[in-house]
């Protein structure tokens, strides 16, 4: 059986007591690699060789929420539907149509990523819920239990690419890759929905199969497929 991730806390952290192995800290800890730290401003990751914290913030979600109009279409947001967020990473996208009036579910594999998630919702009441479990295993367990089913899987990194910001650095880090396409992994989305799947791609690439219809943006576009 794998031993629990430590969690260090200088506050009480009995809400994580399940997941996590607690470990009082006064402060983060020194060691290399990326660690979990919770103080009185809640969860953070501990990286890099100055011990930097990172944490979720409210402000790019609530600036998303008000941006993302292709995204909320392309899931129907108006009529405020269920939502599963398969892959949910650091929730912008899901918690996003959450602040819209969806039921979000949020799935996440990794035990750190989701601690940060579920700090985030707790600490200011926000109307979604975030699970800890593989896709495929919370689709499998929830036939036909939303109504929308979101997958925003992570790109693979392009060559002659600036890097990304440090927040998706860190979250590609902390991927759990499970082997599976896309392809495998809007089947499995298919089983969760009742009305639709949403898949967000780069502009250019190639699409899992024949989309019902597609939005497009400058960047990226979404594919629909209908249940």
């Amino acid at each position: 059986m794998n031993a629990k991730p430590v969690l260090h806390h200088r506050v009480a952290a009995r809400r994580y007591a399940d997941a996590f192995a607690l470990r009082p800290a006064d402060a983060p800890p020194p060691g290399p690699g990326v660690e979990l730290y919770y103080d009185e401003q809640g969860m953070a990751l501990v990286y890099g060789g100055e011990r930097r914290l990172f944490r979720l913030r409210l402000a790019p979600i609530k600036a998303r929420a008000g941006q993302s109009l292709l995204l909320a279409r392309a899931c129907g947001a108006g009529k405020h539907p269920s939502v599963a967020d398969l892959f949910a990473g650091w929730g912008t996208d899901g918690l996003s149509l959450a602040l819209k009036g969806c039921a979000v579910t949020l799935v996440e594999r990794s035990p750190l990523v989701w601690a940060l998630l579920d700090d985030l919702i707790v600490r200011h009441a926000l109307p979604a819920t975030v699970v800890r479990a593989e896709a495929g295993t919370w689709c499998r367990a929830h036939c036909r239990d939303v109504d929308v089913a979101y997958l925003d899987p992570m790109f693979p990194p392009r060559r002659k690419q600036a890097l990304p910001d440090k927040s998706m650095q860190l979250l590609r880090g902390l991927a759990e890759p499970d082997g599976l396409d896309l392809a495998e992994h809007l089947e499995q989305a298919k089983a969760a929905a009742r009305q639709r799947v949403v898949v967000k791609r780069r502009l250019h690439d190639p699409a899992a199969g024949q989309p019902a219809w597609q939005l497009r943006g400058g960047r990226i576009r979404f594919d629909v497929y209908r249940v």
